[in-house]
């Protein structure tokens, strides 16, 4: 499974429109930067000699010069997801988005309330480290529970990645109406993990803006509990293969992380994880170059083939557009078929998948007997 608005985004911008320049007779269209084609890439009116602005401009809906920028980005982002649907099919990806984790929490344990955490105006809280060699796993935070020794009804989580210790991705108002047991909220909307490459997510609160003590859980998250503490190690051992918590302290904001191994100074998370294979293939991007360049034409010429407008130009290029989709009868192959045998070609590298993850391989025919 993967994300084919994000990595159809990714894909589109590998090709790009070139503006026509003072004499051309093509149509003069103030391109933005994101649609214009690099001066030593390939453009889209070199996919094919009709392909020029004038003629898609003429052929295509009426609209004003914003519309029709508008329209050109979206041919490409069409493109894009048609050869990615395409992919997915032929490579049977859809049954891979299955979800490995669904609303676990870290721990069932909760503190006891003689081990209260007396606030030094730090910012504390669990650091998340998804682990290495998963791309391909999305992990996603569903649920925060706390464990205070008062109501706090203005809780407020903040989200921070290493990358920038001092702006939060987010913040989430948490309000706690629950005093020494633990509380669980439902998040509206989940933090994801997987929307930054590599590093480590922050996730806790100021102790200065709070009234309450948090409750300490005397649990190492870093170690497999022992077979003595019920089935909590059943539970670790669910979500380790794919994230390390490590609880953390910072007394200043420039102050370098501290890491303990015996609190969660009051937190748990529900964690989900699934199967996500975005991250990994916009890597590949290369290998879906001549489908994709080929899909925008046989779009745009189809448009051309089949447009409505009343003008002599659009009228003209029809024909010219149906001949160039169609195989000749010289043998020369159309456009059609010269995609369908890119799409068919389309190889992007499955090796480097985690093994779980990866599509199931097709059951052999059943072999049929018959009578004599």
């Amino acid at each position: 499974m993967f994300n084919s608005i994000k990595l159809a985004a990714l894909l589109a911008a590998t090709i790009g429109y070139r503006s026509s320049y003072a004499g051309s007779p093509d149509e003069p269209v103030e391109l933005p930067a994101t649609l214009k084609a690099a001066d030593d890439s390939l453009a889209v009116q070199e996919i094919h000699p009709l392909l020029t602005l004038r003629n898609i401009r003429q052929a295509a809906p009426q609209m004003t010069e914003l519309g029709f920028v508008k329209y050109l980005d979206q041919q490409r982002k069409t493109a894009a997801l048609q050869v990615l649907q395409a992919f997915q099919e032929k490579r049977q990806l859809t049954g891979t988005g299955k979800r490995l984790l669904q609303d676990l929490p870290l721990t069932e344990a909760s503190g006891q309330y003689r081990n209260k955490i007396i606030r030094q105006g730090r910012f504390v809280g669990l650091a998340l480290r998804p682990k290495a060699g998963h791309r391909d796993i999305a992990i996603r935070i569903t649920a925060v529970g706390t464990q205070f020794t008062e109501r706090v009804p203005d809780f407020t989580l903040s989200v921070f990645h290493s990358s920038d210790m001092t702006t939060p991705v987010k913040e989430v108002k948490l309000p706690r109406l629950d005093r020494v047991y633990f509380e669980w909220t439902q998040l509206e909307e989940v933090i994801d993990l997987s929307t930054k490459k590599g590093g480590t997510w922050y996730i806790g609160y100021y102790e200065d803006k709070m009234s309450a003590q948090a409750i300490r859980l005397d649990q190492n998250l870093q170690l497999r509990p022992g077979q003595c503490c019920g089935n909590a190690y059943v539970q670790y051992d669910k979500w380790s293969p794919y994230v390390q918590v490590l609880p953390f302290s910072q007394a200043t904001p420039t102050a370098e992380v501290a890491y303990q191994s015996d609190t969660n100074w009051g937190l748990n998370l529900r964690l989900e994880a699934s199967c996500d294979l975005t991250t990994y293939l916009s890597g590949q991007l290369p290998a879906f170059a001549s489908a994709f360049q080929l899909q925008l034409g046989v779009n745009l010429l189809k448009m051309m083939a089949h447009n409505t407008r009343d003008n002599g130009l659009a009228d003209e290029t029809k024909a010219l557009a149906l001949l160039e989709l169609n195989n000749r009868t010289n043998s020369q192959e159309g456009m059609l078929t010269r995609l369908e045998t890119a799409l068919k070609a389309v190889d992007a590298d499955l090796s480097g998948i985690t093994s779980i993850c990866m599509p199931c391989a097709p059951k052999p025919a059943a072999i049929k007997f018959s009578a004599l």
